[in-house]
């Protein structure tokens, strides 16, 4: 099962991009010029919403959307 859909969703609220444009190789920071405060504030949305942590020291290991993607599905419910 792929969290990229609720992925998206809570991207869609900090890039201005078509969700056409969004994959599981987008990179948030060079794809969609986020900033790393931005992929904090999604990251804390996911986490909300889908009852998971992501650490700290995790999250620059995390440098795709389907790596995000994937490190929530390893962890969901854990």
């Amino acid at each position: 099962m792929t969290m990229l859909p609720i992925i998206t969703t809570v991207v869609l609220e900090y890039a201005d991009v078509p969700e056409s444009s969004i994959t599981r190789d987008t990179d948030p920071l060079r794809d969609l010029n986020l900033t790393s405060y931005d992929l904090m504030g999604i990251i804390g949305r996911l986490e909300s919403e889908l009852g998971v942590s992501v650490p700290e020291r995790e999250i620059r290991h995390l440098v795709t959307l389907g790596d995000l993607d994937d490190y929530i599905k390893a962890h969901v419910g854990a």
